[in-house]
Order: structure tokens, then C-alpha cells, then sequence
């Protein structure tokens, strides 16, 4: 098993739950880097890049990456879901002057969200400045232990979680992050369609935690209470059926 060197402080949370994961995944593989660049077309010293958390590849390595190490199904979507949110943080820039320099991380690249593979979803607010407001938020209260001062407008995004924004259309209810009815949600899953569903959820009368795009253990019973309230399978994972009850 490799000895891992840990990761630079000013790596962000959700680059740093990825790399532990790939850290994890290739330490069960025991394949080497060189073996690992062969097999996904990337090289070894982007790979050792990624791996000390200093650059978050394209989701077609990432989603190579998990099949090369055995990973299909839930599995695949759950490492998907963690590069959506690190490749997002990463995309985010930080403006020096509101941390210590050595906690500044600027983006080195942007990527485009891989559209081709089956489990990939779409990021819907990257790029905006809602979005980049919550990262600066999160890491200055990291570093600095003090929360940052509320924006003085009102943002989609804000220190206490993502709003809702509820609208009804053709009988179907909506929270303004998600349309979808057919994609899986599941356990650790992440991004617009778990904000969807915690607002879906809270619109029910089911309480689903913080409404952060994070699908955790709470919103899982959430979840599940829905689903027993109206005698469906109590399974936690939001597919069509579930959908359909969250969205009437």
C-alpha cells in the first residue's frame, strides 16, 4: 500500500474527498501509476498531479479511473458525484484578499462537464456569482474560524445552504435547481438534483437537514419517509417513482 504524503492545506474540501477516494480506490486496485496512465490515456505525471491534490482531472479519466478499479453501477455514480462537486470548487476562483496567502488555491485549468458518459449530470451553477460566494464563504469560516458577512443581495446561494425557489407547472411542483424526474439520486450523491429533491422534500413537510446539495444519511430518511407515507418501497433512493411523488 502506498505511503501517501498528506495533502497541502489550502487543498479544498471537496478536491481533498476526492483525491482521498482515488487514494483509496487505487490503493485496492494496487495498480501503479504507470500501469494507470496506460489504461485511462492520462499520463503518470498528471496522475501524480491528482493524486497531491493539485489538479482535478476531466470526469472521462475520473469515470475510467472507476472502472479500471472494478467500480460500476451506484459505485461509479457516488466517485462521479464527488469529482462534480471538486471540479466545480476547483472551477470557483478565490480572491486573494479575502485569505492568508497560504491558503490560496486558484483554479489551474477549467474543464468542460463531460456530457458523454451515462452517469455524469450537469453542474448548473457553475459560473455564477452565487456559487462563488459560498466557496469563498466556506473557506474563509475554514481558515479564519469567523463566517463571512452575508451578500447584500439576494443569491441563489447562501451561507445557510441553497434557497428555494418553488413554482407549479402542469400539476408538477418545482424548486428551481432540477427538472429532471428519471435521473437516480442516491446516498452520497451530489449537485443540483439532490438540492431539487431537500427542497422537494421540505415542500412535503419531510425534513431533510440542511439544504446543501449533499445527499446524506438524513435526507436519506428523508427520503424513505416520503416513500412509506405513500406506501412505496422504503429504499432511500429517489428514481422515477420517486420523483413523481416529490414533484405532485
Amino acid at each position: 500500500m502506498t505511503r501517501w504524503q498528506p495533502l497541502p492545506a489550502g487543498v479544498a474540501p471537496q478536491v481533498r474527498h476526492l483525491v482521498d477516494r482515488l487514494r483509496e480506490l487505487k490503493d485496492q486496485a494496487d495498480i501503479s501509476t504507470v500501469a494507470l496512465a496506460r489504461k485511462t490515456a492520462y499520463s503518470r505525471s498528471s496522475w501524480a498531479r491528482c493524486l497531491n491534490g493539485q489538479v482535478v482531472p476531466p470526469g472521462s479519466v475520473i469515470a475510467r479511473f472507476g472502472e479500471v478499479a472494478g467500480l460500476s453501477g451506484d459505485d461509479l455514480a457516488r466517485l462521479l458525484a464527488l469529482w462534480e462537486l471538486a471540479e466545480h470548487a476547483e472551477a470557483e476562483p478565490l480572491p486573494p484578499q479575502e485569505l492568508e496567502p497560504a491558503t490560496v488555491v486558484l483554479p489551474r485549468r477549467l474543464t468542460g462537464v463531460w456530457r458523454q458518459h451515462r452517469w455524469a449530470r450537469i453542474v448548473a451553477v457553475a459560473g455564477t456569482a452565487a456559487a462563488t460566494a459560498a466557496v469563498v464563504g466556506v473557506v474563509v469560516w475554514q481558515t479564519t474560524g469567523s463566517p463571512p458577512s452575508p451578500p447584500a443581495a439576494r443569491v441563489a446561494v447562501a451561507p445557510a445552504g441553497y434557497s428555494c425557489d418553488y413554482t407549479s407547472r402542469d400539476s408538477m411542483w418545482y424548486a428551481g435547481h432540477s427538472t429532471t424526474s428519471t435521473h437516480l439520486v442516491v446516498l452520497n450523491s451530489g449537485g443540483q438534483d439532490v438540492v431539487e429533491v431537500q427542497c422537494l422534500l421540505k415542500h412535503h413537510g419531510m425534513d431533510p437537514g440542511r439544504i446543501d446539495g449533499l445527499f446524506g444519511e438524513h435526507t436519506e430518511q428523508a427520503v424513505k419517509h416520503l416513500q412509506s407515507a405513500a406506501n412505496a418501497a422504503a429504499d432511500g433512493k429517489v428514481g422515477p417513482q420517486t420523483w413523481a411523488l416529490l414533484r405532485t
